[in-house]
């Protein structure tokens, strides 16, 4: 058995050259219901990512650590965002991993059991109030999720590829294949994000820890749908499959001159997620700017529960537009961006969003309608960002590392934005706390307006007009 082309991204560019010039014949390419379920591990990601930020660490980092839990929350999506780093690294061992079962099944498959076992670990920490302990398991989760992820992540690649080959150079060219499965990772990411909301929804009034046991349950079968419908080829690698010194710090790096458009879209992908560190905070906003009048109309013994059911009822709505909206433009962006390239398409989405957290701003001033006109915003920007998200990073491949480890390093440029930005939106809302709202330094657990409106402007606004710069320093027509 051959084993896999040590330049993946090479090969699909050769594939899309052969498909222009090749004979048709009468051999079909694999349709959209396929590419659905290759990239089903995307959905459940989605769902755990989405349901973290907006509800579960929040109220964790407040249960758990009484004082300062804007930092704590800040803490606790670091070391989400930390794991990421293992991404390289578990992409280069999948790269070299020797099975009948192919090469990326079956890390997924050891990922996605570590990480089941690890939300357990999470569940009984959380019951018993051991913070300590909550943030060993949530490392473990996440790393484990993460070495799942660049397994996955790198699959439609390998699959696009020995597809193009086996269709005999007529199957769909590399742009248009590139073009479909962003559009529906992206997809999955907002459906993710609505059942997400779902499931918030249903668990109100129970313990917060059963969100736990459906990530795990959630994490196996996803996974499950993935293995059984990919078909990879039988995998013999002739290298070692665990990694030297060296070559782990190598696989954290690009050769600049040659991958210096990959180089790009990964700062592009960083800032993007700097700016969505603001959706993290948005129960904070809520609470603190939409409930005030709310909050003296209640009686003090039954101000916390009421309360947080308003917030939480206010952010689901948000929420759901956002994802709904994203939803209904991913698949059409991504027609777009092979019509009209991926640059436009990054470009159109960052003014949005700039416009998404200028609405966000002026919001309190004029109601709650403008917050739901902002997140219609947002689901428009990050929904047509989204989609062009993971053709952009496929088009623009290093050829100096094969498809995982490449894939690690546009994940971890994702995930430095996603810790990047909630530390700049916690750091800046710690020094204005409302007047009076709490005896103690450290616990400012609201928040003034001032504080939230430079946290949107700065870590919101700013990255997303940074995302275009970035972009047009890519060379590569895309």
């Amino acid at each position: 058995m051959e084993t896999a082309t040590p330049h993946l991204c090479q090969d699909l560019q050769d594939t899309y050259h052969s498909c222009c010039t090749a004979p048709k014949t009468g051999k079909t390419s694999r349709g959209t219901a396929y590419w659905l379920c290759i990239t089903a591990y995307q959905l459940i990601y989605s769902m755990i990512t989405s349901s973290f930020a907006l509800s579960v660490l929040p109220r964790e980092a407040e249960r758990l650590n009484s004082e300062a839990s804007s930092l704590w929350l800040a803490v606790y999506v670091m070391i989400c965002g930390a794991t990421q780093l293992v991404c390289p690294v578990a992409g280069m061992c999948s790269d070299r991993f020797s099975s009948a079962w192919g090469r990326r099944r079956p890390i997924l498959v050891a990922g996605s059991l570590v990480a089941s076992a690890g939300f357990v670990l999470v569940y009984f920490a959380s019951l018993l109030s051991w913070p300590k302990t909550f943030m060993l398991g949530l490392l473990a989760t996440e790393m484990a999720l993460n070495v799942a992820y660049a397994a996955h992540a790198a699959l439609p690649a390998d699959l696009s590829a020995a597809g193009a080959r086996d269709l005999e150079s007529t199957g769909p060219c590399r742009d248009a294949e590139a073009g479909i499965v962003s559009g529906i990772m992206a997809l999955h990411s907002f459906i993710g994000a609505v059942l997400a909301m779902g499931v918030m929804e249903l668990m109100k009034g129970q313990p917060l820890q059963m969100f736990y046991i459906t990530y795990a349950a959630g994490v196996v079968f996803c996974s499950s749908i993935v293995c059984a419908v990919a078909k990879e080829e039988a995998s013999v690698q002739t290298s070692a499959a665990l990694p030297s010194r060296g070559e782990i710090l190598s696989a954290y790096t690009l050769d600049l001159p040659a991958d210096l458009d990959f180089f790009w879209v990964c700062c592009g992908r960083l800032l993007f997620y700097t700016s969505q560190a603001v959706i993290v905070f948005m129960e904070y906003f809520i609470r603190d700017m939409f409930e005030a009048v709310i909050e003296k109309r209640l009686l003090l013994k039954t101000l916390k529960v009421k309360e947080e059911a308003m917030v939480i009822s206010r952010l689901s709505t948000l929420v759901l537009i956002g994802q709904l909206v994203g939803a209904a433009v991913a698949l059409p962006s991504s027609r777009l961006s092979d019509r009209f390239g991926c640059k436009p398409m990054v470009f159109a989405s960052c003014y949005v969003l700039c416009a998404t957290f200028l609405t966000f701003v002026i919001a309190p001033k004029f109601g709650w309608y403008v917050m739901e006109i902002g997140a219609t915003l947002y689901g428009l920007g990050a929904g047509s960002y989204m989609s062009v998200d993971y053709a952009l990073a496929l088009k623009c491949l290093p050829t100096s590392k094969e498809s995982a480890q490449s894939f690690g390093l546009w994940g971890i440029a994702g995930f430095l934005g996603s810790c990047l930005g909630p530390f700049l939106v916690g750091g800046v809302l710690f020094f204005f706390p409302q007047p009076g709202s709490q005896p103690r330094t450290w616990q400012r657990s609201h928040f003034q307006f001032k504080g939230y409106a430079l946290g949107i402007l700065v870590a919101g606004a700013l990255p997303a007009l940074a995302v275009i710069r970035a972009t047009m320093y890519i060379r590569r027509e895309v």
